[in-house]
């Protein structure tokens, strides 16, 4: 090997060696965005950030280490760029946000609107459009000081969260940034999200010890922990209220977003059933006759049965029937209720009916999308529940009988 070949190797290794030194001082540099909360101070007319961030130095020795050290950094603004410019002068790094997927929205905020909030992250080339979207029942501050009971950061907690209801609970929704972009832009149709809350865990004396691990060394006034509980409902972006998770998952079966795993529970007097959704599909279409709107909806869920309580002889086709017919009922009032509280209470058209009825006579709703807040109370929805029992688990006779 000449000398000249021996220089350039040696001048490699070193332009090598200098590159990774700087990239890791520029990590270091940096402080790693994991959630972004939003709320409105309606006492000093501005917007509050908070941010929660990461610095990758601090995290076990890089972001490979197993420990990851993160503090909350608020600051406020009459805009929320003017917000969001004011937490440099609390932040030593440079805030990046290319890891986060989180925006929550405080319960002011939410109320003041949407719309000026998903407009400002939408612009931004930093914020991921798969973040989720999630509105905090709480002042923003409260929520982001919950504890993580079982991850190593909050970021990974609510995301979990999410996670599970989508493929194991289905009693929650959280829209991303770029469905609630495109439902606020969207006129004729009304927006739903998951609502974040927070509680105290409430620990029987003769906990286990798993149990109180939970909250071991933390003081009484900072054990809130965090949970995704139902759904924050929206019309014109504005926060109009809440639906309980009976409600969210009646929400879910109207829209078509009910996932494997979700629990269908009947009682009748001393008998109790429960049971998971193998699968469902929802059929919703608008009917005109004599230019009245009215809507069908077909649902479609095949069960297994998880629990029963009962004196039915479940090896009986007659009996099996009797009992898909009472799950059905139980499905269907769940959709009731959840119809009720959208038109009555909140007036808003979270199903997308009138979307609905734009896709299929765009003439009729240019004649009524301005009279549709006088007419979406007034629709009528017929409901066909079809329930088809698959599995009875591994027995098919109940071993507990009513009392």
């Amino acid at each position: 090997m000449n000398k000249r070949l021996i220089l350039v190797l040696f001048l490699l290794t070193i332009s090598l060696i200098l590159s990774s030194c700087a990239g890791k001082r520029e990590m270091d540099e940096l402080g790693i965005v994991g959630l972004t909360g939003v709320d409105w101070l309606p006492d000093e007319g501005k917007y509050e950030i908070i941010v929660q961030v990461m610095v990758p130095s601090k995290a076990g020795g890089g972001m490979g280490g197993s420990i990851i050290q993160s503090w909350n950094v608020t600051a406020s603004g009459k805009t929320m760029m003017r917000a969001s410019k004011n937490l440099r002068s609390k932040v030593s790094k440079k805030l990046v946000w290319f890891h986060s997927n989180l925006i929550i929205i405080g319960e002011q905020a939410a109320k003041k609107g949407l719309k000026d909030i998903i407009d400002f992250f939408a612009r931004n080339k930093e914020i991921r459009y798969n973040s989720w979207v999630l509105i905090s029942q709480f002042p923003i501050k409260e929520t982001i000081e919950s504890n993580p009971r079982f991850e190593s950061s909050l970021p990974a907690e609510i995301t979990g969260l999410i996670q599970n209801n989508q493929t194991d609970w289905s009693e929650s929704y959280a829209l991303n940034l770029k469905d609630m972009l495109i439902r606020l832009a969207n006129d004729d149709f009304d927006e739903v999200t998951g609502r974040l809350t927070n509680y105290k865990p409430k620990l029987p004396p003769e906990g286990t010890y798993q149990q109180l691990d939970l909250v071991k060394n933390i003081p009484e006034d900072l054990r809130d922990v965090i949970a995704l509980s139902g759904d924050a409902v929206l019309k014109d972006g504005k926060l109009k209220g809440w639906l309980d998770r009976v409600e969210s998952k009646g929400y879910l079966f109207v829209v078509d977003e009910i996932e494997g795993g979700a629990i269908v529970e009947y009682e009748s007097g001393k008998e109790k059933f429960s049971a998971e959704i193998l699968s469902s599909k929802s059929d919703l279409k608008p009917e005109i006759k004599a230019g009245k709107i009215s809507f069908k909806l077909k649902v479609k869920t095949d069960l297994a049965i998880t629990e029963a309580v009962t004196n039915l002889d479940l090896t009986k086709s007659e009996d099996i029937k009797k009992l898909q017919k009472n799950l059905a009922k139980e499905i269907e009032g769940n959709i009731k209720t959840v119809l009720w509280r959208a038109q009555q209470d909140y007036n808003a058209d979270i199903f997308g009916y009138g979307n609905a009825v734009y896709r299929n006579n765009p003439q009729k709703w240019e004649e009524i999308k301005d009279q549709w807040d006088q007419i979406f109370p007034t629709i009528v929805t017929d409901i066909k529940v079809e329930v088809t029992i698959k599995r009875l688990g591994m027995i098919s006779q109940p071993i507990t009988k009513p009392e």
